[in-house]
């Protein structure tokens, strides 16, 4: 049987990154405690997904196919599971800055 409540389950989503090539805050990652798995989806003001994965560790550096993406306000969806089964969507709003 599991114990849902045995995890300190913790996830965060930066609001805002800049990915201009000073090496900081450069690429969006989730970040987090306890996460077993994730699937995140980015669109741009358009309704066109600019980013997608389905692992932690990759996160989007502010460029589609190797074309630098414009400033602005991007959408992001999230679902994914917690060690210890707990089921979790997200969704909002974060800013390409340049």
């Amino acid at each position: 049987v599991k114990d849902c409540d045995t995890v300190d389950n913790t996830l965060y989503i930066p609001n805002s990154f800049s990915p201009n090539g000073d090496g900081d805050n450069d690429v969006l990652f989730v970040r987090g405690s306890g996460i077993k798995n994730i699937k995140l989806f980015i669109y741009n003001r358009w309704g066109e997904k600019v980013f997608e994965t389905n692992n932690i560790n990759n996160g989007w550096d502010g460029t589609v196919n190797g074309k630098l993406q414009s400033p602005g306000v991007y959408v992001y969806y999230m679902t994914g599971e917690f060690i210890g089964c707990k089921i979790f969507a997200r969704k909002g709003n974060l800013t390409l800055i340049r």
